[in-house]
């Protein structure tokens, strides 16, 4: 505390920063950088995806400047829905820009982790594995197909994937909508 009693700053005293030194913005920053490295997602390296067809390249392009992501990230989650949702990747990309729009480190209010905002338990996959990318989109690839496959359409599908009520059906309406944009074709329904 300071001479008047009162706590300044961020808790210290800025009287006292002279014991601390310059280190302790240098320290915290290697503390993050140390976690950040010791992510699932961080530690396993991706290579850097080539995109299979013009047609992904250009998906890619159009998600990267829509959702302000590098190019190579674009391209590696466009392979990993064509790889885990074949059946209709675009389907799975939009399901990603809603949830998450593309932010790996994306965490929801009721728990849920990363691109696809799966709650760790509830499909079996911890936290821990669903910070990783391909993980994340893999569960999420398997529990699109069942919702969809229970609903009996992709509408239903999305809202089974969402919840229920309305707030299941703005979901699925707004999804559909992205997936348009996207420029999915209506023979890629699976």
């Amino acid at each position: 505390m300071g001479a008047s009693g009162v706590q300044h700053g961020l808790g210290r005293n800025p009287e006292d920063r002279s014991a601390e030194g310059s280190r302790g913005p240098v320290l915290k920053r290697r503390a993050f950088l140390g976690v950040l490295l010791a992510a699932p997602a961080l530690v396993r390296a991706h290579p850097a995806p080539v995109p299979a067809s013009t047609r992904d390249a250009e998906l890619a392009a159009r998600i990267a400047r829509r959702h302000r992501v590098a190019l190579p990230a674009a391209e590696f989650v466009v392979r990993l829905a064509n790889a885990h949702f074949p059946e209709s990747p675009e389907l799975l990309l939009a399901l990603i820009a809603v949830e998450s729009h593309y932010n790996v480190w994306c965490r929801g209010a009721a728990g849920e982790v990363g691109l696809c905002q799966i709650r760790p338990g509830f499909h079996g996959a911890s936290a821990a594995d669903l910070i990783d990318p391909e993980a994340n989109v893999r569960t999420a690839a398997r529990v699109l197909r069942e919702t969809i496959r229970a609903a009996s359409s992709i509408e239903g599908g999305l809202r089974r994937y969402n919840g229920t009520g309305q707030a299941a059906e703005r979901y699925a309406a707004r999804v559909l909508a992205e997936r348009s944009r996207l420029g999915a074709t209506a023979s890629a329904d699976p």
